[in-house]
């Protein structure tokens, strides 16, 4: 008796062990079969994929139609530009019709996407075919300005000839010219300077291109900036001597 009962305790308890291990075996196998955590619907993952795409068309269609504006308002910068030379206008006119072109198309391109890699690509296409900020926005501003400085020069050799004429006069009157003929030979020094440092500045500019290396491209429009930057010093020395010439000869006639 004693037997049984202890072989019938132990099945009872060999019982409940199978029990809890199967009941233990049916809650793993339950939990295996749930995620960690629910997937969504497919109806709300294409909606959030939608989403995503519509956003970045928005974005890229906007940093275009931005690019767009600033070749517009440069095209009416250089149609109201006295100084600048036939050949540049045609030149940059013809840069600024070809890129809203160019970016007008992408951006019907970027309408019709139907991937966020297509639209980065655009994106990339946006920036580096076009280069609109760092390079045309440049070419621009700096062909204006060397224009107007190239003129300015021809037009100060001009005004140096005719202090020239009169410093000789004032001499052949037997007015002490000395402190003159200083500032006529610094005058010519300064234009000389001025012509060198922005001969050639507008037209190398105007032949640099965009593309993937940004870096060079932003160190030539840098050294064209340098160019213009040191031609605009020596025009106005040149104007103080021109002006202090002027003073002078002036003051000996009376």
């Amino acid at each position: 008796m004693r037997t049984d009962k202890h072989t019938g305790t132990g099945r009872l308890v060999l019982a409940g062990r199978l029990a809890a291990a199967g009941l233990i075996a049916a809650t793993l196998g339950l939990t295996a079969a749930l995620p960690a955590q629910a997937a969504a619907p497919a109806g709300v993952v294409l909606a959030d994929k939608a989403t995503t795409l519509d956003a970045a068309k928005k974005l890229t269609t906007a940093r275009i139609d931005g690019r767009l504006a600033v070749l517009r308002a440069n095209g009416v910068a250089i149609r109201n530009a006295a100084r600048l030379a036939d050949g540049h206008q045609s030149a940059l006119q013809a840069i600024l019709d070809k890129d809203i072109a160019g970016l007008t198309e992408l951006k019907t391109k970027v309408a019709g996407e139907t991937t966020l890699e297509a639209i980065r690509a655009d994106a990339r296409s946006m920036v580096e075919d076009y280069r609109v900020y760092i390079l045309v926005q440049k070419q621009v501003h700096l062909t204006v300005a060397a224009d107007v400085e190239t003129a300015a020069v021809a037009r100060l050799r001009g005004a140096y000839d005719k202090l020239a004429k009169a410093i000789e006069a004032a001499k052949a009157g037997g007015t002490d010219t000395s402190a003159a003929e200083a500032k006529l030979a610094d005058l010519k020094s300064q234009l000389d300077a001025a012509e060198s440092a922005v001969g050639g500045v507008a037209d190398a500019l105007l032949a640099v291109q965009p593309g993937p290396d940004a870096d060079a491209i932003k160190a030539k429009t840098q050294a064209a900036r340098e160019k213009v930057h040191a031609a605009r010093t020596a025009l106005k020395a040149a104007i103080a001597d021109a002006k202090a010439i002027k003073d002078l000869v002036g003051k000996k006639k009376k």
